[in-house]
C-alpha cells in the first residue's frame, strides 16, 4: 500500500471527523481506522482499504469528492466512498439509509458491501454507547436487514461471517 495515501487519508480522517462517537467519549474518527483495519485484516486491496478509512468523510465532514480526487485518491477509492456514503440531501435518517443500499444493491460492487460490512460490524459493537431503543434497532432491524441483502455478495467470506457472529 502507498505509505503516502494512506498517511494523507489517516490525516484527512483525524482532521475533518471531528467529535466524539455516538454516546461515548472516544474520538468519532476511531470508527474509521477499526473499518480500515477489518478491511487489512481480511486481505482486501489498497483502493477497497483506502475508501474504507475515507468512507465517512463526505458524510461526516466537509470534505467532497473533488477534494479526494485532488488529494490523489483512485477513480476506484472514491467510486467505493461514494457507495458507502449516505446522500445529505435526503433529510430523513432511514430514508437516506434505504435509499444507500438501494444503491449498493444497483452496484452489485463487492467491495463496496465489504466496506459496509465492516462499518456495520463496527457500529453494532459499539452500539452500547447509544440510546437503548437505537442500539436495539441496530441489533435486531438494520444488522439483520443488511446481513440479508448482503448474502448474495459475500455469503461465507470472513468479513460476512464477522458480522453474522456479532449479530448471533
Amino acid at each position: 500500500m502507498s505509505d503516502k495515501l494512506e498517511s494523507v487519508a489517516e490525516e484527512l480522517v483525524r482532521s475533518k471527523i471531528l467529535g466524539s462517537r455516538k454516546g461515548s467519549s472516544e474520538p468519532a474518527s476511531e470508527h474509521s481506522f477499526r473499518v480500515r483495519d477489518a478491511l487489512k485484516r481480511y486481505g482486501y486491496a489498497e483502493d477497497v482499504i483506502l475508501a474504507g478509512l475515507l468512507h465517512d468523510t463526505i458524510e461526516d465532514s466537509e470534505v467532497t469528492e473533488a477534494e479526494l480526487r485532488e488529494l490523489g485518491f483512485s477513480d476506484r477509492t472514491r467510486e467505493l466512498v461514494l457507495l458507502c456514503t449516505h446522500d445529505e440531501r435526503i433529510k430523513d435518517g432511514s430514508e437516506r439509509w434505504i435509499v444507500m443500499m438501494a444503491n449498493l444493491i444497483k452496484a452489485g460492487d463487492k467491495e463496496a458491501w465489504a466496506i459496509k460490512t465492516a462499518d456495520i460490524t463496527d457500529n453494532l459493537r459499539s452500539c452500547h454507547t447509544m440510546a437503548k431503543e437505537r442500539c436495539k434497532f441496530m441489533r435486531e432491524a438494520k444488522g439483520p436487514f443488511f446481513l440479508n441483502i448482503s448474502k448474495s455478495a459475500l455469503e461465507n467470506t470472513p468479513i460476512w461471517e464477522e458480522l453474522k457472529k456479532e449479530l448471533a
